[in-house]
């Protein structure tokens, strides 16, 4: 397959991210994008040359011009939206979190596998330098036998639409299944497990924290504390400000979360750490002893991606476009080895609706009750 052609389902904010960066991969082309808002659609479609515009999404699945689709809508429509597409005999992008929810995650994996086709899911930090650097030093086991890792996505003031950016639809559970744990968690959480090869989970325990739902303390949030308490109503907001937790993962593994769009607390770094050594990212530095002295490392991710891209060949890899996006349409086309980003993604829905559930019983949970106790959120269309 020389040239992989892409259907957009949805033409809002992720739409125009994911139209505006196949536009630079090459062997990539978006030839039809679907939303109910036709109009939205063919301003998305003029501004890319993309020339065929649906009102409805299944209309475009009918199109066997159509390769792959790009599912860019809400949490809770990814599962409709995918399961079709993967029926329909096309390869699948996703949006992430997978889905709103385990049970819907885990049918859009058991659709892509039924269909033998690849299921991507947007992960933009697997694919970051810092993360490859990370990669090589636990492959060639520079950190020995890995113990703990910790997984941080979070902001002081940085809820959706509330602080001043996004949609309402981000902090309500009937679009979005869930609040920070799964919006930003996500990014983390999957690249802490593919560091760690993708271990099975088997237990989580977790507590979600609403801050400020009922009223606002002028002294901490400012002048604009009207405007805030309004956007808050006005929105619907019934999800999480922050979220923490902790798996504990088959191969032994203790895996630390915080996601947080509200949190008052200072930045933590992403790290691994094993019986000989450490890592820490962004910026990506190195821990051990050397001639027992404590040594901290600083790995100059920068000269060693130049030099890999005047070696390297395969894209998706190289320093010159190292995106998701090229990764995805080389596994299209089957000329890199995938990583699992679907793979990880489920698995990653299992830790985040684990802490929910802890949360929800007031006691750590076992994997095998997440999956027992997973609901669909989907939206029937």
């Amino acid at each position: 397959m020389d040239e992989v052609t892409i259907g957009v389902i949805g033409a809002g904010n992720r739409g125009e991210t994911h139209s505006e960066a196949y536009a630079e991969v090459p062997g990539a082309t978006v030839a039809a994008v679907a939303d109910v808002d036709e109009d939205a659609a063919q301003r998305l479609a003029e501004r890319y040359d993309v020339p065929e515009v649906y009102a409805d999404f299944r209309a475009m699945l009918d199109d066997s011009g159509v390769d792959a689709v790009d599912v860019c809508v809400h949490n809770n429509l990814h599962r409709p939206m995918a399961v079709a597409a993967f029926e329909a005999g096309k390869h699948v992008f996703c949006e992430k979190p997978l889905a709103g929810s385990y049970a819907d995650a885990k049918a859009i994996a058991d659709a892509a596998e039924a269909a033998g086709k690849h299921l991507g899911v947007q992960n933009e930090t697997l694919l970051a330098p810092e993360t490859r650097g990370a990669k090589t030093f636990v492959d060639e086991g520079n950190l020995g036998e890995i113990s703990y890792a910790r997984s941080v996505y979070s902001r002081r003031r940085g809820r959706p639409y509330v602080d001043g950016y996004g949609t309402p639809a981000f902090v309500s559970k009937e679009s979005a299944g869930g609040g920070p744990v799964i919006d930003i968690g996500t990014y983390e959480i999957g690249r802490m497990l593919y560091l760690l090869d993708n271990p099975d989970v088997e237990r989580v325990n977790g507590k979600t924290f609403e801050f400020y739902r009922d009223s606002y303390d002028e002294s901490l949030v400012g002048p604009n504390t009207d405007v805030y308490e309004d956007r808050l109503e006005d929105s619907g907001f019934d999800v999480e400000d922050a979220g923490t937790g902790a798996a504990r993962l088959a191969d032994g593994t203790r895996l630390e979360i915080r996601a947080a769009w509200h949190m008052y607390q200072s930045d933590e770094r992403g790290a691994v750490v094993g019986s000989t050594g450490g890592i820490e990212l962004d910026p990506l530095e190195f821990h051990t002893t050397t001639n027992d002295y404590e040594t901290t490392a600083r790995i100059d991710v920068d000269e060693y991606e130049t030099r890999q891209g005047r070696l390297a060949s395969e894209r998706g890899y190289t320093a010159d476009r190292p995106t998701q996006f090229d990764h995805w349409i080389e596994t299209v086309r089957g000329d890199v080895e995938p990583i699992p980003t679907g793979d990880i993604a489920l698995n990653s829905m299992l830790v985040m609706e684990g802490i929910y559930l802890s949360d929800e019983l007031g006691r750590e949970v076992s994997a095998d009750e997440v999956v027992d106790n997973s609901e669909s959120r989907s939206v029937d269309l």
